[in-house]
C-alpha cells in the first residue's frame, strides 16, 4: 500500500533503490525498496561480525547453491558476503545440474557448502549414489528453512560435516543475524546491535531496522517466538534463541501450532515431509483435511509410520480422533523427494500449505 502510494506522489520512486521480494514462505508477495547504500552497509556490518567471529575468512571457498529468481535475493546475498568478506565463491545456483555440481567441488575443494537445505538433500542424494571418492566440507551454512535432526545426519555421513551455521531475516528487513560455530546444531543466533534493536514482547520477536531508513517498514513482526540469551563478552552483539513460528492452525474448536507438527514429525524416520490442509466445502460439516505427504527411509512400512503419526496427534487432541471423522480427515501420502511441493517466488520447501485461505 505504501509503494502505492508512493508511486502516486513521486515520479523516482523506483530509482536508486533495491528491490526485495516477500512471499517466498507461501504467503502473499509484498515488494521492499531500500536505499542501496544502506542495503550494502547492512551487509557490510553482518559480514564484519561473521569475521571477527570466525565463522568465515578470507581462506574460504564458498560453494553456493541458494535460489535465485523471480527477484528473490539469497543466492545473491551469500555472494555478497563472500566478496566482502574477500573469500572465493563458486556461484552455482540451486538450479545448476548435480553432475555439474560434483565436477566444480572436485577441481575447487571447497571447504563450506551453502544453499537451503532441501537442495543440499538434493546433492547429497546425488552423491550417494556416485562410486567416486568422499566429499567433505568443513562448514554448511543454510536459510530459508530449517535443518532439522535427520538432515544433520544425513548430511554428516555424506558430506563429513557436523559444523552448520543458520542465517535468520527476511525481505522485510534483511539478514541480520546467524549462528557462531559453538551453537551449530541449535536455534542460538549472534546479531550486530548496530544493525537491528530487537524487542522481546509477549515472547514475539519484535525487529527494528537500524539501517534502512529509507524504507516502507522499519519495526517488523517476525511472526516467531524467542528470547534473549546473556552475552556478557560482548556489547556490540545481543544474543536470541528463536523457537518456532506463532502461527497456529485452527481446526474447528481444537488447535495446533507449527511447533505442534514439527515436534511430531522430527520423531519420524523421514527424510522429509509436508502437510497439506483444506477444507472439504462439499461435506455436510466442513469437514478440515489433513494431508501428510512424506518421503520415508527404508526402514519402516508405511502401516507403521502412519500408526506413529496419528498416535503422536492424538496427544494434541482432548478429543479421540475417531471420534472426530464427522470434523476432520486425516491422509497420508508417500511420495518421491522430487515431488514435494515447493513456492514459486523463492522455491522454498513448504513444510505446512494451508489451502482454506
Amino acid at each position: 500500500e505504501q509503494l502505492i502510494e508512493l508511486k502516486s506522489i513521486d515520479k523516482q520512486w523506483n530509482q536508486s533503490v533495491y528491490i526485495s521480494s516477500s512471499g517466498g514462505s507461501g504467503g502473499k508477495r509484498l515488494f521492499f525498496a531500500t536505499d542501496i547504500k544502506q542495503n550494502l552497509l547492512q551487509r557490510q556490518i553482518l559480514v564484519d561480525m561473521m569475521l571477527e567471529q570466525n565463522i568465515i575468512s578470507h581462506n574460504d571457498i564458498c560453494l553456493n547453491l541458494f535460489h535465485s529468481n523471480n527477484i528473490y535475493r539469497s543466492f545473491e546475498i551469500f555472494n555478497d558476503f563472500c566478496s566482502m568478506a574477500n573469500c572465493t565463491t563458486l556461484p552455482m545456483g540451486d538450479d545448476a545440474n548435480d553432475e555439474d555440481i560434483l565436477k566444480i567441488i572436485e577441481y575447487f575443494k571447497p571447504n563450506i557448502l551453502m544453499g537451503p537445505p532441501y537442495r543440499l538433500m538434493q546433492l547429497a542424494f546425488f552423491i550417494e549414489k556416485q562410486s567416486k571418492k568422499e566429499i567433505k566440507f568443513e562448514k554448511i551454512y543454510f536459510a530459508c528453512e530449517s535443518l532439522d535432526e535427520n538432515k544433520q545426519r544425513f548430511f554428516k555421513r555424506i558430506f563429513h560435516c557436523s559444523l552448520y551455521i543458520g542465517f535468520y531475516g527476511s525481505a522485510e528487513v534483511g539478514v541480520f543475524a546467524c549462528q557462531l560455530p559453538k551453537y551449530s546444531s541449535t536455534k542460538i543466533y549472534l546479531y550486530p546491535k548496530e544493525l537491528v534493536h530487537i524487542e522481546i514482547i509477549n515472547s514475539k520477536i519484535i525487529v527494528t531496522n537500524l539501517i534502512r531508513k529509507r524504507n516502507q517498514l522499519i519495526r517488523f513482526d517476525t511472526g516467531d517466538l524467542g528470547q534473549f540469551i546473556s552475552n556478557n563478552k560482548h556489547d556490540k552483539y545481543g544474543l536470541i534463541e528463536i523457537f518456532h513460528s506463532e502461527r497456529l492452525i485452527m481446526i474447528q474448536n481444537e488447535t495446533l501450532s507449527k511447533s505442534d507438527i514439527e515436534e511430531i514429525m522430527k520423531h519420524m524416520d523421514l527424510i522429509e515431509w509436508q502437510l497439506i490442509i483444506d477444507c472439504i466445502s462439499h461435506t455436510k460439516n466442513n469437514q478440515i483435511l489433513l494431508l501428510f505427504k512424506y518421503v520415508k527411509s527404508e526402514l519402516i512400512s508405511n502401516d507403521i509410520l502412519e500408526k506413529n503419526i496419528r498416535n503422536s496427534l492424538q496427544k494434541f487432541f482432548d478429543t479421540a480422533l475417531s471420534n472426530l471423522s464427522d470434523q476432520l480427515i486425516l491422509q497420508f501420502e508417500s511420495i518421491q523427494f522430487k515431488d514435494l511441493i515447493r513456492d514459486k517466488t523463492s522455491n522454498k520447501l513448504l513444510k505446512i500449505i494451508d489451502r482454506r485461505v
